[in-house]
């Protein structure tokens, strides 16, 4: 697996956006990447999105390339002979996450 971070301020990172001088621009890529997480982690990082206080928008670019998440329910069974659901496997080939200048999020 192959993880780049990039994080450019200051006058030159006005190519990528006219807010990126003042704030930053930055650039993240994900490559060949396989992993497992569960699913009481991502409903755990709830609280992190919600905030009362607007955060400053950070311009920035988020690629996946040929990426492998399975997702595996970890909560308690209602049912204890039940084989239990069965792991949510993504596949993702070639994605990629904006935000721009509007604090907007952009698939492509």
């Amino acid at each position: 697996p192959e993880v780049c971070l990039r994080l450019e301020s200051g006058p030159g990172a006005a190519v990528h956006s006219p807010l990126a001088p003042q704030s930053g621009f930055l650039r993240v890529l994900l490559h060949s990447c396989c992993t497992e997480l569960c699913m009481s982690s991502l409903t755990g990082l709830g609280p992190f999105l919600e905030d009362e206080v607007i955060p400053e928008v950070i311009p920035m670019e988020i690629e996946v390339v040929d990426a492998k998440i399975t997702l595996k329910d970890d909560s308690p069974q209602v049912y204890p002979t039940s084989p239990g659901p069965i792991p949510i496997v993504l596949a993702v080939d070639h994605i990629v996450v904006r935000r721009r200048d509007d604090g907007v999020f952009y698939l492509t």
